[in-house]
């Protein structure tokens, strides 16, 4: 009986952030099915996927930063930047310069953050507020302050057409998804990210080069969100000086909500997908309730906070299963002995 106990509490352990995220994601899917009759329709979700799928491909990077153990505020800033230098090489060198471009930018903005952060001793949340706003400042140097448009006609193939069917938007996000699923899982470097996430110093004692792994954590967020930037301008054929603005925000929610323990150490590439599907069917459900479009940020900065609480409770929680387990043991050990 003891025994049946102690393997129910170690899988709940084990599958508590899964379990918890799939229940949020049911039960507002089933409340605006309910609500909304427009809402479960495949045009609204299609739109719906199409509109989230640049902050998919932002949060895959970002998990990865969380689970290091780091934070990345920049990343709105990057897709904006990166979208308006791409955008400008594309018009004057062609489609795949001003994708090797915005590439560049991402790259090189997020070994930046994290040379910075991690060899000046800098906490990361302050490294990218300053890399934030400069890389904001340069959005509008580059832009002028204004829109970039009159792109060429084929730019928009990545962004808006399809191939059998599936739009190459989706496409770019699974082949996203699968290779950091798999470099987190499958290599060496994934599990040093988790090391390091979880515990510094006991990894640096293993042999591990922290600093290395986590400047290459902020290096494939600042990647990812240069290639997000692009895309964006892909997909409305045009790109703005506060392009992104306010991303950031949207894609650390979505992350913690989808079971990335800010604390660094746990977390889930895919299960970030969902944690972003929710911000979007929560936005959805605001526009199609009707309301004042400015209540967007209202509910934003309310999922952060509940975001947060979430990952405050599963820290708890889980340290009071394995506090449980531990005594558990302890005394059964003592009985053993006697």
């Amino acid at each position: 009986m003891i025994t049946v106990k102690k393997n129910r509490t170690e899988t709940f352990l084990k599958y508590f952030n899964i379990i918890q995220t799939a229940g949020v994601f049911l039960l507002i899917f089933l409340f605006l099915t309910i609500a909304y009759p427009s809402f479960c329709t495949s045009r609204n979700i299609a739109n719906l996927i199409n509109q989230l799928s640049t902050t998919l491909i932002i949060a895959a990077g970002v998990t990865i930063i969380l689970i290091a153990g780091e934070i990345d505020i920049s990343v709105g800033s990057i897709v904006g930047l990166a979208g308006i230098v791409g955008g400008v090489v594309v018009k004057q060198y062609g489609i795949v310069a001003g994708y090797s471009a915005a590439l560049i930018i991402g790259l090189l903005v997020g070994i930046f953050n994290g040379v910075i952060t991690i060899k000046g001793h800098i906490p990361s949340f302050i490294t990218t507020l300053g890399t934030m706003r400069m890389a904001r400042s340069l959005c509008y140097v580059f832009s002028g302050g204004l829109i970039i448009g009159d792109f060429p006609d084929k730019f928009n193939i990545i962004g808006q057409q399809d191939i059998f069917g599936i739009p190459w938007l989706l496409i770019c996000v699974v082949i996203v998804f699968v290779v950091m699923y798999i470099s987190m899982r499958k290599t060496s470097f994934g599990q040093y990210v988790y090391a390091v996430g979880s515990n510094k110093e006991a990894s640096i004692l293993s042999g591990i080069n922290s600093d290395l792994v986590k400047i290459k954590s902020f290096a494939i967020s600042g990647l990812l969100a240069g290639f997000a930037g692009i895309l964006t301008a892909s997909r409305v054929m045009a790109i703005g000086p506060d392009s992104g603005t306010g991303l950031e925000f949207e894609v650390i929610a979505g992350v913690v909500i989808g079971g990335t323990s800010m604390a660094g150490g746990i977390g889930n590439v895919l299960q970030s997908i969902i944690g972003v599907l929710i911000i979007g069917m929560i936005r959805n459900g605001i526009n199609l309730s009707e309301l004042n479009i400015f209540w967007n940020d209202f509910v934003t900065g309310g999922v952060i906070i509940i975001a947060v609480l979430l990952d405050t409770f599963r820290q708890y929680a889980s340290s009071k299963i394995e506090e449980k387990s531990y005594l558990k043991k302890a005394n059964n050990n003592g009985e053993n002995n006697e």
